[in-house]
């Protein structure tokens, strides 16, 4: 993007991440949408496997118009690990998180994600990170469960954590391995060939499945359009930005931008589902928004 030639790496890597981070907070409540707010509208499966069937045709379109080179062969295990975890896992528990959870409480739980994937990062870059890094690390982790046992108090008056945010949980695992995993593979591919790329090689799964899964009833234009928006920005779109954010400016640091990702997706929230929020939610929020930022201040080196 011409707008980003006179800066340097990292500030480029902030400026994509941002801009990825603002498409990815849509997701959830879009994703609330397809599945039918108030009304039960589209599956959680053919959400997942339809959104990628989508951003697979524009993959291959794009490969194809602009003569990519598809990554090599020794790189498709890693391919797989991105297909599996950005396209599959992650929409899939995100959708199946949301069935009987608001958009607004799911914020919450994927606000741990940047945190998650400065986790992941530090034992897959073989970062060595201080000792104030992993106390942030857990205190976060903490918190997330913390805030996970008392909501569900307000919801199913008993201290438990539901299925829903056990989804969420792995929603937020399974995106913070995606991310560090496409990172690298963007070092020595461009990061919308490597996101297509994976997308492509999953393509005749997801379009079966997809097919499968098809809605039987009319479902409503706003849920399409909802539908659309996941399949085109949150799979396709957002991930090219995020991985070449994450490229750029180094993944430890610019996975801290998602730290804004919690406030954006209460603002669409409010915007798009009429979700309101609830005093636990904006302090947890603010405690785990602060333990990030802290954790981002704390010592993470390569190791040589």
């Amino acid at each position: 993007m011409k707008i980003f030639d006179n800066l340097d790496n990292e500030k480029k890597g902030f400026l994509y991440g941002l801009i990825g981070i603002i498409i990815f907070s849509v997701t959830p409540p879009a994703t609330k949408i397809a599945l039918g707010f108030p009304i039960p509208q589209m599956s959680a499966e053919f959400i997942t496997f339809g959104r990628s069937s989508v951003a697979g045709f524009i993959s291959l379109f794009y490969l194809i118009y602009f003569k990519k080179k598809f990554p090599n062969p020794k790189q498709l295990l890693t391919l797989s690990i991105i297909s599996i975890s950005l396209t599959i896992c992650f929409p899939l528990f995100l959708a199946l998180g949301l069935l009987h959870s608001t958009s607004v409480h799911s914020a919450v739980i994927l606000g741990f994600l940047p945190l998650a994937t400065a986790i992941i990062a530090s034992f897959y870059f073989k970062h060595k990170a201080s000792a104030g890094f992993w106390i942030c690390a857990v205190l976060g982790g903490l918190m997330v469960i913390i805030y996970s046992l008392l909501h569900s108090k307000n919801f199913y008056n008993a201290f438990k954590i539901s299925y829903s945010d056990i989804f969420l949980f792995m929603s937020v695992m399974s995106a913070s391995i995606g991310y560090n995993v496409g990172a690298k593979l963007s070092r020595d591919n461009d990061s919308i060939t490597v996101i297509s790329s994976a997308l492509v090689i999953i393509l005749p799964f997801h379009l079966l499945l997809a097919i499968h899964y098809f809605p039987k009833y009319s479902i409503h234009l706003v849920s399409w359009l909802a539908f659309f928006y996941v399949a085109t920005f949150s799979q396709w779109v957002g991930l090219f930005m995020w991985f070449r954010g994450l490229h750029l400016g180094g993944p430890v640091k610019v996975s801290q931008i998602q730290l804004l990702m919690t406030f954006f997706t209460f603002g669409f929230s409010i915007l798009m589902l009429g979700e309101s929020l609830d005093w636990l939610t904006i302090i947890f929020s603010l405690v785990i928004i602060v333990i990030i930022y802290i954790s981002k201040k704390m010592d993470v080196a390569k190791d040589n």
